[in-house]
């Protein structure tokens, strides 16, 4: 109930920016009938004016609306697709992994929650000891899998599904200091959790409330969502085209007069082609 009346709002707010945009090109309309009494030298202000107002509805009302649209695309295809989303955390060994996994499982949304991997960040080294690592890594323990290495220190590593990732961090750790004596500072297990897509935002919203931070959202939705940002104008064009809007709008008042015949000529052309037609 709660998600359906934040969307209400959204659309009521939306509708109230598109009407209070309206409202400001009817004011600058308004301006531009004027000309006939005021003069045709207040052209250039009348045109200026309708510039300013174009830019102010731009930055206040329409970008608003516009940054959303991603979010409205991915709405879409929340209610229209069939996959679930993937939500990738990263937490500290130090927090009670069992009853974290526990609450997961038995929140409504949740699919299946799988320990995916560790990442541990250790002194920096060598580049010959990088390579050693890489070599020796997949010997160390048969449950490790795919694996990066940086000599930075930081060493990803994904492990077969069920095995304990602490058990993992210890292996890796003892590995580590007996054979380089490199010493691990901390470390993180790596959780991909898989969400029907209208409950990500509530999957979010309780890890937040955990104090867990959410890596990355894989899947279809978070994907139309970010490829529609990709193809989005930059907002500062967005309210530059509002100003030209803006001036567009003071044109056709000024030449209302000249404009409306020839609208009138064009429909009634219509008219007859549609008549002849039937």
């Amino acid at each position: 109930m709660l998600l359906l009346r934040d969307d209400l709002m959204d659309v009521l707010t939306a509708i109230l920016y598109i009407v209070l945009f309206i409202v400001l090109m009817l004011f600058v309309f308004s301006m531009g009938l004027l000309t006939p009494i005021v003069g045709n030298k207040d052209i250039i202000s009348v045109l200026t004016i309708g510039f300013i107002v174009g830019l102010v509805g731009g930055a206040f009302f329409i970008t608003p609306i516009y940054q959303e649209i991603p979010y409205v695309v991915g709405s879409i295809e929340k209610t229209f697709t069939g996959t679930n989303e993937r939500l990738n955390i990263e937490v500290s060994p130090i927090v009670d992994l069992n009853k974290l996994l526990k609450d997961l499982n038995k929140t409504e949304g949740v699919v299946s929650v799988a320990n995916k991997g560790v990442v541990i960040k250790t002194d920096p080294f060598s580049n010959s000891r990088k390579k050693n690592i890489e070599d020796k890594l997949l010997i160390v323990d048969k449950n490790f899998k795919n694996f990066s290495v940086n000599e930075t220190g930081v060493i990803s590593i994904s492990i077969t599904d069920g095995h304990n990732p602490h058990d993992a961090i210890k292996t890796l750790g003892d590995w580590l200091m007996y054979t380089g004596g490199i010493n691990i500072k901390y470390s993180l297990i790596h959780i991909q959790i898989e969400v029907k897509p209208s409950n990500v935002d509530d999957i979010v919203k309780f890890l937040n409330s955990e104090n867990i931070v959410v890596t990355s959202i894989e899947g279809p939705v978070e994907n139309s969502i970010n490829n529609t940002k990709n193809i989005m104008l930059d907002n500062n064009f967005v309210i530059v085209l509002s100003g030209f809007f803006g001036v567009i709008i003071a044109l056709i008042s000024i030449f209302i007069d000249d404009i409306r015949p020839v609208v009138n000529r064009f429909v009634d052309k219509i008219k007859k082609i549609i008549l002849e037609k039937l």
